[in-house]
């Protein structure tokens, strides 16, 4: 009991629990009556550009119909949805099911099923649906459970590996083909590039990017074969900005920022700016999304011509295989789970296994059939009503009324989605560009770090994080000599990144042996 006391109230932010709901507009749990359930989640955005429920979309509607179930949907005021779930989890009185990333609870989903918190899942009893996908992809397996074996709760999954990536280094084609020059592969190449673009198509900065374009994506990083973070490499957890192949990235950035390629903005710029930079040609390169990047800028631009590509992630020499670059699991982490006061757990379950039928699956995806998509040729095609909306609205905003292809869930995501999602030809060719990586390999999964791990780690990461991108950008901008930095290495073993890297093998190692 203790044990349990001390996650609830580290998890919790108890700032006056019943005066923070009202405050803030958000009803207590409605609990279950008769043949219906309440359901605790946060909205997609774009469905929130239409209605303010969930039940009040179309899809909302077609699922009550389909289950014979009501669902009293709640939903956290739109950027406060963490906030919200501690308070939701300490107050003790919860909805029947809560859609959430269980990562956020001290010690993850085990130790909130040994809190009583959520109720275990019998999979082939409760959820025969998803047992049956999961039994079809094993690898999946491990991805859905805790580290003793345990399911808890109903997954979001992405069905294919098209849809694993979504992002990467975008380059206006019109430039390159006005000048002659292909899509770049290497770093050289790069370099060149950006050059031309600088001296003979912009007097600014050619590359627009921000930090985390720079960091975390890998644009560039994984080129010098590390990763801006933690990763694996056969079998073994590395940070990778202690490595000697970060530096020699940071040695390329900072030839880059004195050249002038780089933006000297870079460390502060917004996607907002970035935008405008790439619209009004004040730069050539970017990092982008297929969605609101390509997609976007291509309709959004007016100048005769205007063209992107998606190019590869860089690497050294030509004709290898980018290491790494964006990617995301198949399993993301937020899972929908059954809570401690469901009056039915037999109906809870029935009801989110639904989604991994047949009709479910169709319904989450696509929506309404005649309404929202046909079946041409067994091919589930969204209607002009998602593709070329009457009222105006976008294809993401339209089709979340309808589904929840466009978001996340407790359902199988559909490779025809994306492919009628991202169909104009620079995307489709961006996202093959853009997968074209081993980062499947270097990944850290959704690895669950114990309670005593998360304690200790909560002030140590924090500290080597702010310590590492500080450093970042003095080497990067010259303010600190790239001579110095080993003395950068010695000062982040000394704020503990050898307990960070310990605490996350022992939690992948317990993953690997799920």
């Amino acid at each position: 009991m203790k044990g349990k006391l001390k996650r609830i109230a580290a998890t919790a932010v108890m700032v006056s629990l019943c005066a923070a709901l009202t405050a803030c507009g958000e009803k207590k749990a409605v609990q279950n009556s008769g043949n219906g359930v309440s359901y605790w989640v946060p909205m997609s955005p774009n469905a929130s550009q239409t209605v303010g429920n969930l039940s009040e979309t179309f899809f909302g509607k077609q699922l009550m119909t389909a289950t014979g179930t009501k669902i009293t949907y709640q939903h956290p005021v739109q950027g406060q949805a963490g906030e919200k779930f501690n308070i939701l989890v300490a107050g003790g009185n919860l909805p029947d099911i809560i859609e959430y990333s269980w990562g956020a609870y001290v010690g993850g989903a085990g130790a909130a099923l040994k809190d009583g918190i959520i109720q275990e899942i019998d999979l082939e009893k409760d959820a025969p649906n998803l047992a049956a996908y999961v039994k079809a992809h094993p690898e999946i397996d491990k991805m859905i459970k805790t580290d003793d074996g345990k399911y808890y709760g109903f997954p979001f999954i992405r069905g294919d590996e098209y849809l694993l990536t979504s992002a990467g280094p975008i380059i206006r084609k019109d430039w390159l083909d006005e000048l002659g020059l292909e899509v770049p592969e290497t770093i050289d190449e790069w370099t060149n590039v950006l050059t031309q673009f600088k001296e003979k198509k912009t007097s600014g900065a050619p590359l627009c990017i921000n930090q985390d374009a720079i960091s975390f994506s890998s644009m560039f990083v994984g080129a010098y074969d590390t990763y801006d973070g933690l990763y694996i490499r056969d079998g073994k957890v590395v940070y990778g900005p202690t490595e000697a192949g970060y530096k020699n990235f940071l040695e390329q950035m900072n030839k880059w920022y004195k050249a002038g390629i780089l933006d000297a903005d870079y460390a502060t710029v917004d996607t907002n700016t970035i935008q405008s930079n790439i619209l009004n040609g004040v730069c050539g390169a970017t990092y982008g999304s297929c969605g609101s990047g390509i997609g976007k800028w291509l309709s959004a631009a007016t100048v005769e011509g205007f063209d992107l590509v998606g190019a590869k992630y860089p690497v050294l020499n030509k004709g290898d295989k980018p290491q790494f670059g964006a990617y995301q699991f198949p399993v993301t982490g937020r899972f929908a789970t059954i809570t401690k006061d469901a009056k039915d757990k037999a109906l809870c379950a029935k009801l989110l296994d639904y989604a991994y039928s047949d009709e479910g699956h169709m319904l989450f995806n696509f929506g309404i059939e005649g309404e929202s998509y046909e079946m041409v040729s067994g091919y589930p095609t969204y209607t002009e009503e998602i593709t070329k909306n009457p009222d105006g609205l976008s294809m993401s905003v339209s089709l979340a009324r309808y589904a929840l292809s466009e978001y996340m869930g407790p359902f199988v995501q559909d490779k025809r989605y994306m492919e009628q999602y991202a169909n104009l030809p620079q995307q489709k060719e961006a996202l093959a560009n853009w997968i074209d990586t081993k980062m499947s390999e270097h990944a850290m999964p959704n690895v669950t770090l114990s309670a005593e791990a998360q304690s200790e780690l909560s002030t140590i990461r924090e500290s080597i994080e702010t310590y590492k991108a500080e450093m970042q950008t003095k080497f990067i901008m010259g303010v600190e000599p790239l001579s110095g930095f080993d003395s950068y290495v010695e000062n982040l073993h000394k704020r503990g990144v050898d307990k960070l890297v310990q605490y996350y093998q022992e939690a992948y190692d317990r993953y690997m042996s799920r």
